[in-house]
Formats: C-alpha cells, structure tokens, sequence
C-alpha cells in the first residue's frame, strides 16, 4: 500500500487510520475538469486499501473564490461517499466555517461532512468515527 500520493498541487497520505488530502495554496479554479472527481476517487481507493476510512480535506491555503466549489464538489458526490466513512474540512477561518456550514445543512450527502478550524479536534472526530464504526461492525 503506497503511503503518499502526490497530483499537482493536492497531496494525499494515511495517518493513524486517517486520509488526509491537502491543497497547496496556488491551487486554483482550473483545476476543476471532466476527471477532477476521479483524482481523488482512485487515491483515495489505492490509499484505503479497500477499507472505509474516514478522510480529512485540508483547505486552509484555498483561496476563497474557489474554497466554496471546491466544497461542493467534495462534500456532495457520491462517488467520494461509496469509498470513505465520513468528511471533514478544515478551513483557516470563522467565515470559511458559517458559509460552508450553510452549505452542510441544505445538502443531501449520505456520509457526514464536517467543517472544523481546528486540526486537532478534526483528528478526533476522525478516529472516535473510525473506532466507532469498526467497533460496532465487529461487534455484529
């Protein structure tokens, strides 16, 4: 199992039961093309192995014109949901946190999204809702 993957300006890894998919600050609006969803669906796939993990997306040195799109692209599809247990976010600010919030409560996603400022509770959530989930799937 690889444990990094690089694409242009987006790096993806596992940590401690966790994907972490990071955008680098000169990403930007051209970046989003007919393929962009299956970048991250294939390293995302090749990174869990075949295993739901829970999945951080770091888009704290996203500029704010494209942090929004970028969002909604990421939070609501469907194909991101069949391979992961849940999404978080990390924004650098308060503001990022309310519009995107705002976006959460109107959406239809079938695998939680969250929006944090702070890494570290991003990480908790993330391994309470791994330890969680195998909990209750090795219990059954």
């Amino acid at each position: 199992m690889k444990n990094e993957i690089r694409i242009d300006n987006i790096k993806f890894w596992v940590d401690q039961n966790i994907i972490y998919c990071k955008f680098y600050n000169d990403f930007d609006k051209n970046y989003f093309h007919d393929g962009f969803e299956d970048i991250f669906y294939e390293a995302i796939s090749i990174l869990s192995n075949g295993t739901y993990l829970p999945m951080i997306f770091d888009l704290t040195e996203v500029k704010s014109l494209v942090l929004v799109k970028l969002f909604k692209l990421l939070s609501c599809s469907s194909k991101l949901e069949s391979v992961v247990l849940s999404k978080v976010f990390l924004v650098e600010n308060q503001k990022q946190k309310i519009i995107l919030s705002f976006y959460v409560m109107f959406s239809d996603a079938n695998v939680p999204n969250l929006i944090f400022m702070e890494s570290d509770l991003a990480i908790e959530y993330s391994s309470n809702n791994y330890a969680l989930f195998n909990s209750v799937s090795y219990d059954s």
